[in-house]
């Protein structure tokens, strides 16, 4: 097989051209947009007055611009803001609310019915400037509205239609960021948290597709145990790898998972600071267990995390006293390719069967022995997939698994 007989990093180089050439079509319609790169959380307005949001008089945050509010916001520790929040009047909530949505959105640990109320206002506020940009475009070219040059404006218009209806719960939107982040289920009954990373070609246009990345995310909402309510949120915490040929800048690159991690834990926060004593499960795809293995070293803790075709974590990690460990991955997964293999900031050193008391989970996949070498990327390409699949026929084994973990998750007294 290729990776027994080829050095890691000629083996890294072959899956990276296979893996541009085959790769499924709703991941790779996902790669050409919304590339941003986030800002640095640097406060950079030197005129705004000291400490955060909390602190602040509510005059002065009252009197403050959108902008200028989210620099506070971006300082302010989510158990702070919690704290905050639940103090003020219902009163200034909603005039908060409906003033600057936008930041409201994206404040960390604000309860999460809260935030996502804020982005449906900043859903629909966003959805008239799309409008007129689409007004614009067809008037002042010979664009039509079905024109591919708007396809991506009509893809997001048609997203956010969803959550100015209430059919998506939207926790996060951050585009100048290149993070987005879903919540399915009930945050009022839930007694467990699903978090869920999507990994290498994600992107905001990934939630907007016909097949999006918050599939599994949903069917374990679908199935939970009513025992065990589940709040699931799919997070883009950052952009993420894209395909290319490029070992620099493709996923082979661990540097971009890394920069995510950080923005990971600061979302893990909050949402703990939102639901005190409610215990998480991460459910980690792809490049996207870098990303919670960063998220982990900045700080992030979760009772458990489940490493779906993972590529693990790079050298220096270890693991967390008191986290379980999962990992599932065919036998002929891409990512085994290259995980384990690190040189600098190309490839991950530790493998995600690897993790110290690591729990190989089965997928049951069934796969086919070839000895032709694009058949079998192709073929390793299709099952690295199929784990993050929401549906039951393809991936049920891990989706039923995975529920199993969460309902034997123990909440703390009173959380």
């Amino acid at each position: 097989m290729l990776r027994a007989i080829t050095h890691p990093a000629a083996a890294l180089a072959a899956a990276a051209v296979v893996f541009a050439v085959v790769s499924h079509a709703p991941e790779a319609a996902a790669v050409t947009a919304y590339r941003h790169a986030p800002p640095a959380l640097a406060d950079t307005a030197q005129h705004l007055p000291s400490g955060d949001i909390t602190t602040v008089p509510m005059s002065t945050v009252a009197a403050m611009s959108p902008d200028d509010l989210q620099h506070l916001a971006d300082r302010t520790d989510p158990a702070a803001a919690a704290a905050w929040w639940g103090e003020l009047p219902a009163s200034t909530r909603q005039a908060l609310t409906a003033d600057a949505p936008d930041v409201i959105g994206s404040l960390d640990g604000l309860p999460a019915e809260a935030r996502v109320s804020a982005n449906r206002l900043g859903a629909r506020e966003r959805l008239r400037r799309i409008d007129a940009m689409l007004t614009h475009a067809v008037s002042q070219t010979d664009s039509t509205p079905s024109s591919p040059a708007l396809e991506p404006l009509l893809q997001e218009r048609s997203y956010l239609t969803k959550v100015v209806m209430g059919a998506v719960q939207l926790y996060l939107f951050a585009p100048s960021r290149g993070a987005l982040v879903e919540m399915a289920g009930d945050a009022a009954t839930a007694t467990r948290i699903l978090f869920v990373v999507p990994g290498t070609n994600a992107s905001l246009r990934s939630f907007m597709v016909d097949d999006p990345v918050t599939s599994f995310a949903n069917w374990q909402v679908r199935h939970d145990d009513p025992s065990a309510p589940i709040l699931a949120f799919t997070v883009l915490a950052a952009p993420m790898p894209q395909i290319s040929v490029d070992l620099a800048s493709g996923p082979q690159n661990n540097t971009i998972a890394t920069a995510a991690g950080a923005d990971y834990a600061r979302i893990v926060t909050g949402i703990n600071a939102a639901f005190p004593g409610l215990p998480t499960l991460s459910y980690e795809h792809s490049a996207g267990s870098q990303v919670g293995s960063a998220a982990e070293m900045a700080g992030a803790r979760f009772e458990a995390r489940f490493l779906a075709a993972g590529v693990g974590a790079t050298d220096g990690y270890t693991t967390v006293p008191g986290t379980a460990y999962y990992a599932a991955q065919a036998k002929d997964d891409i990512n085994r390719y290259y995980a384990g293999f690190q040189m600098g900031d190309i490839g991950y050193g530790v493998g995600p069967e690897d993790f110290s008391g690591v729990t190989i989970v089965d997928p049951g996949f069934t796969e086919t022995e070839t000895g032709n070498v694009t058949a079998m990327v192709s073929q390793g390409l299709t099952l690295h997939n199929r784990l993050f699949s929401g549906d039951g026929s393809a991936n049920g084994t891990v989706l039923k698994d995975v529920r199993l973990i969460l309902t034997s998750l123990t909440p703390e007294s009173g959380g």
